[in-house]
């Protein structure tokens, strides 16, 4: 790094040099990237002349930055879509082939069988067993031993990043909607380490066509709601007039099967499975009401007027 910034400030006057004078004047952003700008000014400025000045060194220093971000880039957070290894972005794919070293949750069954649904996406992608590294998730409402799971990894990143590897982070669906690891995300991005997000297709998105829907029309309200919810929460919006979509099932089971009951003039669209090879999908209420709900299931209900 030392280095680095030696080759990096070779080109700049002294008067572009780092020297604190005015704290005050610390914070810009660059590529939605935060950095420190500090620089000396002349103490006999005008207020207006040191915003002239320093928007002048701004300008100055942005292919500096460039060429810092070219060298030591980002960690990727790829998101893989919602299972379907076609439905992944190509700049996604692409931070996915250059990466060294590529990061995915996986679970443990109650047999203590481990799985990872993003694991398996990768080895379908033509990912190399040598660059996939999963990390286990206990799956229970106590978020602590979880936590410790991310810290745990996020310090296996920041060493891996700091040895110049090249860092992917894999999730399913898209990385910043209801993704766990967020935590991860937040956690390297606290030890300031450069964290960029790559966007992909949630389930709710890729499950509109397979029941041929159009999950929202002109001036229709779309609400995503994350499991929990009661019956008559439910009623209110459906009364309201939103299109609801329901991700994380499990956790509002018994207030889905009393709406069906309440609002037999709604239409009830149940997925499980989006894009997967077990991938399933019916309208039937009477078929909804019996169905134990897996994690990856979720339901599209839509009022009377827009079913």
């Amino acid at each position: 790094m030392r280095n680095l910034q030696q080759r990096v400030c070779s080109g700049f006057s002294p008067d572009s040099l780092f020297i604190t004078l005015y704290p005050a004047v610390n914070q810009y952003r660059h590529k939605g990237r935060k950095y420190f700008l500090i620089c000396y000014i002349p103490a006999d400025f005008s207020f207006s002349q040191k915003r002239l000045y320093l928007s002048d060194r701004k300008k100055k220093i942005n292919p500096l930055l460039d060429y810092m971000e070219s060298s030591y880039p980002a960690i990727q957070f790829v998101s893989l879509g919602p299972g379907d290894p076609e439905l992944i972005t190509l700049k996604g794919l692409k931070a996915l082939q250059e990466a060294s070293s590529i990061y995915c949750p996986g679970t443990r069954s109650a047999a203590g069988i481990p799985s990872s649904y993003a694991a398996n996406t990768l080895r379908a992608l033509g990912i190399g067993e040598e660059k996939i590294k999963t990390f286990t998730l206990p799956m229970n409402k106590h978020r602590e031993a979880a936590l410790q799971v991310y810290q745990e990894v996020a310090a296996q990143i920041e060493e891996d990043y700091r040895e110049g590897q090249k860092i992917a982070v894999a999730a399913e669906g898209d990385a910043g909607f209801y993704a766990s690891v967020q935590y991860l995300y937040e956690l390297l991005e606290n030890k300031g380490l450069p964290v960029r997000r790559i966007a992909g297709i949630p389930a709710f998105i890729a499950a509109g066509p397979v029941a041929g829907l159009h999950l929202a029309k002109q001036e229709e309200r779309l609400l995503v709601i994350p499991g929990l919810i009661s019956a008559e929460e439910l009623t209110e919006k459906l009364q309201s007039g939103y299109v609801l979509v329901i991700m994380k099932l499990p956790l509002c089971a018994e207030a889905v099967r009393q709406c069906i009951d309440s609002h037999p003039e709604a239409a009830f669209h149940y997925f499980e499975n989006i894009s997967r090879a077990n991938e399933f999908y019916t309208s039937d209420p009477a078929i909804i009401k019996e169905k134990k709900f897996p994690y990856f299931s979720l339901m599209v209900i839509s009022p009377a007027s827009n079913g």
